[in-house]
Parts: C-alpha cells; sequence; structure tokens
C-alpha cells in the first residue's frame, strides 16, 4: 500500500464528527494513528486476554508519545463471541494500552480504534514488497554519476560513460497502477471489509467493539486500525494501568551479573596461524592430463584441516567454504574447520565460528599465509570484488584484502550484517546492517505472535571502493537485498499474473526495461562479472533460468527438473561459468536433504558473447556449499573444491563446444 496516498489530515478534520461524547474528548487537530495487523485474527479462535500487535504506518507524535513508522502497538481482545446458531452476531472487542513511544521497549499508551480499513489486496504478495522504498539511485543521485563529482562513479572508474538522457527516456516505462487507499475516513466507517459494523468505545473497558452477522469476525493480517488516544483517558484525565512488561534487561540480569565478574577482553578477530618465511605448510599435489574433463592439478586440502562435513541434514546449501582468485596466480582457501571456537565474555552468539583463510601460490602449490578469522554468523563472508582483491566479515566490520592477505581497507559496523552486495566491476557496493527495532522481550512476542522472525530496519550503505559513503537510506529486513549493475540499481516489479519486468534505476535518474519474463514466482536476480545479469524464475514445472548482458540481450536460457537443488553462477574477463547441483531423486521446494542425497553438479563456462559454451564438468557426490567453483580473473581457469581437494580445469577455447 502507498502509505503516501493516504493523508491523515483527512482524518483529524473527520473526528469532530464523532458522537458528542467522543468529539469533546479529542483536540480538533489531532491527528489519529494509522498502524496495521501484524497477525491475522478470528472470533471462535482467539480468547479473551489474548495480545493484539498492530505495526504503525505513519511516523506519529504529540506531547506525551513518538512513534517512528514501524513501531509497534500492544493491545489484546477483551471479550470475543463467535457466531453460532441462536447467536447470529459475532463480535470482537479490541483495546490497545501500550506503543514503542521514543525507543525500543513498550510504555503505556491507551488508544481507542475509531475506524478500519481491509488491507491492501497485494498485502503479503511480492506485488507488496518494494514498493516504498525508496530507489538507491534517489539517494545517490550525483554521488555516483554526476558531472563534477569526487571519484565521478563507474561511468568514469570502468572508463564507460553514463548513457544520455535522451537515450535513457527512451526506453523507459510506466509501472501498475496500484491499489489507492481512502484519502478520508470517518469515526466509526469500516471500508473495504464487507457486512463489518464497528461500535467505538462503547465495549468493555473502553473498547471498540467490531461485530459482523455474516460469520464469525475475522481481521487479515494487514488490516487498518484508526487509533485515537483513548476516550476515557482523555475525557477522565485518569492515567490507563500499564500492562506489565517485562524489562528485557531483567531476563538477562543473572547473566549480565555473571558476564561483569569477568574481565570483558574481547579476543582478536584474526589470528595470524603461518606466514613464511617463519614457517611453510607442505600441501601434496598431483599432475593430471589437461582437458574438458581431466583437472590440469590437484591440491589436497586435508593437511590444512579441511574436511567435509558429515551427513547432516540442511535446508540449503551453506557458506562453510569459499574459492576466489586474488590474482592469477593466487588463490584464497576459507573454510570452518570447525574448532572449539573460544568466546569472549560478551559473545553470546550461537552462530559465532572460526573461519580459516589460506592463500596458496598456484604455480608452486605452496602456502603463502594462512590466518584463522572469528565470523559471528552463518551467513555469506567472503566476496570477491577483482583487482586482486576481496571483501571479507570479520569480527564486527568489513575488510579489503589485497593480493597478499593483507587488509588494505577497513569498516565498522554498527549492528549485524544482513547483506553485502557487490556492483559487477566492483567499484562500489551496497552493504545493509540491521537496526533492531524491538527490546528482548518484544521481539521474542512478536517471534511468538507472527511465527517468523519480526520486521527490522536495515540501513543500507552505498559505498565506494574505497569505503567512501555515497548515500545511505532505510529499508526493511523483509525487503530483498538490492542488486546493483555497473550503473544503477536492477528491480523486478510485476507488470500482471507471472508476468515481470526486470528495471534498471540508473544514478543519473533514468530507468530502462533489461528484460520481460513470465514466472510463478518472483525471479531472483544477482549480478556478476562481466556485467552480466543472472535470473532465476520459476514456471508450473521447473525453475527456469535466465543470463542476460547489460543491454538486456540473453545469452542463455535453462530449465531445472526437480531434481536439480541450487544454481550458482561467476564470472570473469569475458565468460561466465555455471553451477547446477542435482540429487539421485526429486526434492521438493524447501524440503530437507542430505549431502549423500546429492549425485553430480555440473559446471559449465560459456562465452559472454553468444552463450557458446566454452568447457563443461560433472563433479560427483559434489560438496553441498555455495562458492565452491570459481573462474580466474582471465576467465582461462577454474578452480572447484572436489571433497578434500582443490582442482584446476584449464578452460579450453574451441568454438566448436556447443550449448
Amino acid at each position: 500500500m502507498s502509505k503516501r496516498l493516504l493523508t491523515m489530515a483527512a482524518l483529524a478534520c473527520s473526528i469532530p464528527c464523532c458522537r458528542a461524547g467522543f468529539a469533546a474528548s479529542v483536540e480538533p487537530n489531532r491527528i489519529p494513528i494509522q498502524a496495521e495487523l501484524v497477525k491475522a485474527m478470528e472470533a471462535g479462535r482467539v480468547k479473551a486476554g489474548e495480545t493484539v500487535f498492530a505495526k504503525v504506518d505513519i511516523a506519529w507524535k504529540d506531547s506525551t508519545c513518538s512513534l517512528r513508522k514501524g513501531a509497534i502497538l500492544k493491545g489484546r481482545v477483551v471479550s470475543e463471541v463467535a457466531r453460532t446458531k441462536t447467536s447470529r452476531t459475532s463480535d470482537l472487542a479490541l483495546l490497545f494500552e501500550s506503543g514503542q513511544c521514543g525507543g525500543r521497549d513498550m510504555k503505556p499508551l491507551a488508544l481507542t480504534v475509531a475506524a478500519l480499513i481491509g488491507p491492501d489486496p497485494s498485502h503479503g504478495s511480492s506485488l507488496y514488497e518494494n514498493q516504498e522504498n525508496q530507489p538507491l539511485s534517489e539517494a545517490v543521485g550525483q554521488g555516483i554519476g554526476g558531472e563534477g563529482s569526487a571519484g565521478a562513479g563507474p561511468g568514469s572508474q570502468t572508463g564507460n560513460s553514463m548513457r544520455s538522457v535522451l537515450s535513457a527516456a527512451a526506453t523507459s516505462f510506466v509501472e501498475p497502477i496500484r491499489y489507492k487507499p481512502p484519502k478520508a475516513v470517518l469515526p466509526g466507517q469500516v471500508i473495504g471489509i464487507a457486512g463489518v459494523q464497528l461500535s467505538v468505545g462503547n465495549g468493555p473497558e473502553g473498547s471498540s467493539v467490531l461485530s459482523s452477522s455474516r460469520h464469525n469476525m475475522r481481521l487479515d493480517e494487514g488490516s487498518q486500525f484508526v487509533l485515537v488516544p483513548s476516550v476515557k483517558t482523555a475525557a477522565t484525565g485518569i492515567e490507563p494501568t500499564p500492562t506489565p512488561v517485562a524489562s528485557s534487561s531483567a531476563s538477562t540480569s543473572s547473566s549480565t551479573a555473571r558476564q561483569k565478574a569477568l574481565p570483558d577482553v574481547p579476543l582478536p578477530d584474526e589470528t595470524d596461524i603461518c606466514t613464511p618465511p617463519e614457517c611453510g605448510i607442505a600441501v601434496s599435489t598431483s599432475e593430471g592430463q589437461p582437458g574438458t574433463t581431466q583437472a590440469a592439478a590437484t591440491l589436497s586440502v586435508k593437511e590444512l584441516g579441511y574436511a567435509v562435513r558429515g551427513n547432516r541434514e540442511m535446508e540449503g546449501f551453506d557458506y562453510d567454504a569459499a574459492l576466489a582468485y586474488l590474482g592469477p596466480k593466487r588463490i584464497l582457501f576459507t573454510f570452518n574447520p570447525h574448532l572449539l571456537v573460544h568466546r569472549a565474555p560478551a559473545e553470546a552468539s550461537p552462530q559465532l565460528r572460526t573461519v580459516r583463510a589460506v592463500l596458496i601460490d598456484i604455480q608452486t602449490m605452496k602456502v603463502l599465509k594462512t590466518a584463522d578469522w572469528r565470523v559471528l554468523d552463518e551467513k555469506q563472508y567472503l566476496w570477491p570484488v577483482g583487482n586482486e582483491r576481496a571483501l571479507v566479515h570479520v569480527g564486527s566490520e568489513l575488510r579489503m584484502y589485497g593480493p597478499g592477505l593483507t587488509v588494505d581497507q577497513r569498516v565498522s559496523l554498527n549492528g549485524p550484517l544482513a547483506f553485502v552486495r557487490v556492483s559487477p566491476s566492483g567499484n562500489y557496493f551496497a552493504v545493509g546492517v540491521v537496526q533492531e527495532r524491538h527490546s528482548r522481550t518484544v521481539h521474542e512476542q512478536l517471534a511468538e505472535a507472527e511465527g517468523r522472525e519480526p520486521e527490522e530496519d536495515v540501513e543500507v550503505k552505498v559505498l565506494s571502493a574505497e569505503f567512501r559513503v555515497l548515500a545511505t537510506v532505510t529499508r526493511s529486513s523483509r525487503d530483498a537485498p538490492p542488486v546493483l549493475s555497473d550503473e544503477g540499481e536492477i528491480r523486478i516489479p510485476t507488470i500482471g499474473k507471472n508476468r515481470w519486468r526486470a528495471v534498471e534505476n540508473t544514478w543519473d535518474g533514468q530507468r530502462r526495461v533489461l528484460a520481460q519474463v513470465t514466472s510463478t514466482c518472483k525471479p531472483e536476480a544477482t549480478t556478476l562479472q562481466p556485467d552480466l545479469l543472472f535470473l532465476v524464475g520459476c514456471d508450473r514445472q521447473s525453475d527456469g533460468k535466465w543470463y542476460l548482458r547489460s543491454d538486456g540481450k540473453p545469452v542463455l536460457k535453462g530449465w531445472s527438473p526437480s531434481q536439480e537443488l541450487e544454481q550458482t553462477a561467476n564470472g570473469a574477463s569475458g565468460t561466465f561459468a555455471v553451477g547446477v547441483a542435482k540429487a539421485d531423486k526429486p526434492i521438493a521446494a524447501e524440503a530437507l536433504f542430505r549431502a549423500a542425497d546429492l549425485e553430480s553438479e555440473n559446471i559449465g563456462v560459456y562465452h559472454v558473447e553468444n552463450g557458446r559454451r566454452k568447457f563443461a564438468i560433472s563433479i560427483a557426490s559434489p560438496v553441498p556449499t555455495l562458492q565452491t567453483f570459481v573462474l580466474s580473473p582471465n576467465g582461462d581457469q577454474l578452480a572447484v573444491l572436489q571433497e578434500n581437494q582443490i582442482a584446476f580445469y584449464a578452460v579450453s577455447n574451441p568454438a566448436e563446444i556447443h550449448p
């Protein structure tokens, strides 16, 4: 729902139209609160006393309370009556008693439901996602692509000029018309929910009563409450009795006391293990015959401490290991050695792990440097960015490592890392950091009510390769991470049932349609070198894959049967590689699987210009990890993690190998 179209001032003008007892208690110019129901509720399925949560849609404040957008209001079901053969009317009586006034904890805030609006029909669907997000291009503006800007952006950095305004305008488009909410609502009015009546402030304890004579009274997730300060409280001046809210500090007081008894000395995020010439690690190698299926060389990684994990159940491929080239002659191998993790007193994250980083000289197969990193979560921690560099999440900071595995730059994070997205050129990237909205107690209550992680704010920063901040915006944790091209941000809005557009919003404020696809799910997008867009969608029987150049021209298409579990891709100069892992039997979407269920992984290397295949290999019993193969910077070599070794393949160039 476009909240900008719902003018709350019109509601304020309507408040005096309410019955005298209600109107007398409301200041003439008071702006009501607009909030949407977090979880659906229905008479007969809820009980009196159950908690109701609503999320504020538009920032609101008065002399006693300031509610930011996304703040939580907490209420309760005062009474409920289900529809029966003898009772033809079903009721729900609701009252709100507290809210996140100026912070993450709940404070007393007595509110009365004054009006009700049905949810946006697209609420909870892909149409609803990202509708209110400010495009990164609007925030960046002249910071990247404008004339005279410092370090003038990807156009100047890559040697390519920005497309002209006239050229971009010729490819612009108009997005579909969105749902438009009403601009004015009268007290006691119900809009968009047929057969429902609202009695304002006439229920038990001054609650508002919603009733229906057609069926059990039900409110769907996303239903919009229009709330005003409690009639009873405003009329009498009596302070409401606050609902007891457990303090997050109280729930952890005992553990905090124990922590304070210990010296709070943080452990180092990185530990050098071995750096020649002080020491050296011998690793065994074997020579193979170059070819399309035979490795040119292999390197055993057992001696480094790597071992394939056991046959455990998994929801998806993990980030247990990763490969990245730091220049044409050096490869970085990182992995979890599954060591006992020593925690500092303040570190309580169960996802804390050690990641071992090993820099290897490919020509001599000798280890150049080894270090252990402390990684705070189980997400992706390594992003190759080209130019012999890699971006790494270590501890509470992002680091840019150079060819000798030395830190060139670093930036501290002021919260948990949500995502990192790198442009194909590696000249800039988007970093999302979670800014928690709720105290621990409120977080747990919302998680229980919704059955999923509560929504949080994500601060998104667009950074240059030198870690200079170009723009900062705030988005929801439930929004998909941004997809960066070398000239802007790519979004995928719907244009009809099962129809989608990939659209580039450029840094100079223009829009360009890259592709239109048919998919029963919202396609997932990734950009990769050298300026490619990788789309994965769905049809009724299988997953569809599209690989597009920056000009929107398809270079490769594919379809995946249900045996295929993961599709991953990466690129290098003039080429890109696609890997598809297959199971030995069909596995339903989102079903658990084991490593033993994996039969093979097929990896193909293709020309960017025409999609012609250069090289193909099939790996038996692949490692269930996402970053297990990578192309060298010039695209002439493919490194693959196979069981307990890294295999290096010479990528051939014969034109006779066809897709």
